[in-house]
């Protein structure tokens, strides 16, 4: 139809949400709906200048001459009509006119399909209508991002009316928070699984190297399977929502992906790839950058190195490598590294595989008694090929950190390569829990709960992110909530060595002793060698001490206690801690100083509970059951023999307890 005449229009695209499932209720009724909406319809588009140029089925296509024309009438009808819940696309553009009448051309299209995009009840615009209106009319619409149409490769801004307000008084987030959830595989055997997990969780790790984003962290986010997925945004408190399905056909790999808005369901952007397996790792940057301009973030601006391309058996092998070290078990660790030994043997270039190889040394060394020494050479020298092939690795940055912890004083270095790793990843759980602990280890507490509290909302069903965070809220803000958060925990995970220790902190200190005696009896079940340690021993003696006060058991503590703890190096500061509680300063201070200056005989025989202190071991100076110490003078001194004071007056940062005790701290230290 080369001649026909094009004209400019406002097209209103309508139908009924949910009609197919009235029909087969009750289709007299169905009928009566559609002849009801057409009636009203064509009265309300004539009273603004307008006419139905269209209909099929229960939908039905209007044509305005203006844009003001066309929101007016819409609003109109979606107002009046409530018993049909009617969806509505509008846009502006350019349109070609049959001889019977009809509109054709891409503005009719564009219609369509924002009104398939749009919620029941709602009206969804593109941001042509909107320009071309006035303010006030432009207002009744909120923005609800960009979203990528069905069948068109563009993306475009929309915006959003219902006669609830709802939408209206809804706004972008700032900063969207985005859960990537486990992508979907059609198949069920565990190989199939781990290979899409680990596809779900490559994108998730693109995503969140985003600035401006937030993103779940995948022990949350990864929680929701199946029919559990719907509940997932609501859960997490996420904007968007990331889903897709991977497919595995031998040396190729097939992946949809969507992105939706949780609170309207409006899909953003969708898209399908299908690609040879060495690209997978492209491809999920890929992805990435689709996510960025659908919510209309920033890429980060890191140097980042070219997508490895892996055969099956390399990818394969990687993918189960980090299932492994997720796990925590030290025989999967030790399987995780052989295995990621030989993937950078045959792929020096992979970047994320030396990231975990120097993950999975860090670990075996923080699990095991094995050769210390040689495990910290191999997690650094992996390390460092890491950011050798990729600069903006936040994870090597992480390692590299936890390795200075090794040396106990090396505080600046310690803190540059920690907050390097979260400038190439702000929005990594770990990276912040991580961050957190070191602010605690050097006196800064309140700052380090913060961050910790961050790292518990990204990732809320982390057992260890929980404990700390739980263990944080009762000490510092709400006993009972706090509880709860450890409660809910143990609920999740009842096996959990960090969510039993905080528990039974909080029990024994909250003096309830029924339940801190049944927790210490299931921790003889979840820690090996508990029963026998000498922390065990002395969680029992301060018990009964408390439950029957008596002056010579008193005086005969802190003798029998530094006794202990010289016979047992990994229970010192356990027993350090106790003492501070009963206000035993001076022998608390006494153990604390002998086991910080032997720091490696307390890391090789730390129980499990212990682990997460280990290279932090200063944290437990400052929490709130050692107060007793910092009041005492001799607490100067035992942070000037462990390289604090000096950190603290070369960064020129002080501690929390620096405004609080009855001496001048910061003299104290420098003297």
């Amino acid at each position: 139809m080369p001649d026909a005449p094009r004209k400019l229009a406002a097209i209103v695209s309508i139908d009924i949400a949910g009609y197919s499932a009235l029909t087969e209720r009750d289709a007299a009724a169905a009928l009566a709906h559609v002849e009801r909406v057409r009636e009203l319809a064509g009265a309300v588009a004539d009273s603004h200048g307008g006419r139905i140029f269209n209909t099929a089925g229960d939908g039905l296509m209007l044509e305005f001459a203006s844009a003001s024309d066309a929101l007016v009438a819409s609003i109109r009808l979606c107002e009046r009509e409530r018993d049909a819940r009617l969806r509505f696309g509008v846009h502006m553009a350019e349109v070609t006119q049959t001889d019977d009448g009809d509109l054709l051309g891409h503005g009719v299209n564009v219609a369509a399909r924002l009104q398939a995009e749009a919620i029941a009840g709602a009206i969804l615009i593109s941001a042509i209508v909107r320009d071309n209106v006035a303010p006030e009319l432009a207002d009744k619409f909120a923005p609800r991002g960009r979203i990528k149409l069905a069948k068109m490769r563009t993306t475009l801004p929309v915006f959003a009316f219902t006669p609830s307000g709802e939408v209206t008084t809804a706004r972008v987030a700032a900063k969207p928070v985005l859960a990537v959830l486990a992508f979907d595989s059609p198949a069920r055997d565990r190989a199939t699984r781990t290979f899409s997990d680990g596809v779900s969780e490559e994108i998730l790790y693109a995503v969140s190297r985003m600035p401006g984003l937030k993103v779940i962290g995948s022990t949350s986010s990864f929680a929701f399977r199946g029919r559990d997925k719907p509940r997932a945004a609501k859960a997490l408190n996420a904007t968007h929502i990331l889903d897709g399905s991977v497919r595995r056909l031998e040396d190729r790999i097939r992946v949809a992906a969507h992105l939706a808005e949780a609170e309207s369901g409006v899909v953003l952007w969708s898209e399908r790839y299908e690609r040879d397996i060495v690209d997978a790792f492209a491809l999920e940057e890929e992805i990435a950058g689709e996510v960025a301009k659908a919510l209309e973030v920033t890429l980060g601006e890191a140097r980042r190195a070219r997508a490895p391309k892996l055969t099956a058996a390399l990818s394969d092998a990687y993918f189960e490598a980090r299932e492994f070290i997720r796990t925590g078990a030290v025989v999967c660790v030790q399987s995780a590294a052989a295995a990621l030994d030989k993937i950078v043997r045959e792929a020096p270039d992979f970047a994320r595989a030396w990231a975990a190889l120097a993950t999975a040394k860090l670990e075996v060394l923080r699990l095991t008694r094995a050769d210390r020494a040689k495990l910290v050479e191999e997690a650094r020298e992996a390390a460092e090929r890491a950011l050798g092939v990729d600069p903006s690795m936040g994870e090597a940055y992480a390692v590299l950190a936890a390795l200075e912890g090794e040396y106990l004083g090396r505080w600046r270095e310690r803190e540059a390569l920690i907050e390097r790793a979260l400038e190439v990843e702000p929005n990594h759980p770990l990276l912040l829990f991580r961050h957190g602990q070191f602010l605690v280890a050097t006196g800064r507490v309140e700052d380090g709960y913060a961050q910790q509290a961050r790292a518990y909302e990204l990732d809320p069903l982390d057992p260890m992110f929980a404990a700390f965070h739980g263990y944080n809220v009762w000490a510092r803000r709400d006993k009972a909530a706090g509880r709860a958060i450890l409660e809910d925990a143990a609920r999740r995970y009842p096996d959990n060595v960090f969510v039993w220790f905080m528990r039974l902190n909080t029990a024994a200190l909250d003096g309830d002793f029924a339940a801190a005696s049944a927790l210490r009896a299931d921790g003889v079940r979840l820690v090996p060698g508990l029963a026998d340690s000498a922390s065990y021993k002395a969680g029992e003696r301060m018990q009964h001490l408390m439950m029957a006060p008596s002056p010579e058991a008193f005086l005969q503590l802190g003798q029998d206690f530094a006794a202990m703890a010289e016979a047992e190096p990994a229970s010192a500061l356990d027993l350090a801690v106790a003492l501070s509680v009963l206000g035993f300063t001076g022998p608390a201070l006494a153990i604390f100083g002998e086991a910080l200056d032997n720091v490696d005989a307390w890391r090789a025989g730390a129980l499990e509970a212990a682990r997460p202190h280990i290279g932090y071991e200063s944290a437990l100076l400052f929490i709130d059951q050692t107060k007793p110490l910092r009041m005492d003078p001799g607490f100067a001194e035992l942070c000037k023999r462990i390289g604090l004071a000096r950190y603290w007056r070369e960064a020129d940062v002080w501690p929390d307890c620096a405004s609080e005790t009855p001496y001048d701290f910061r003299a104290a230290c420098v003297t």
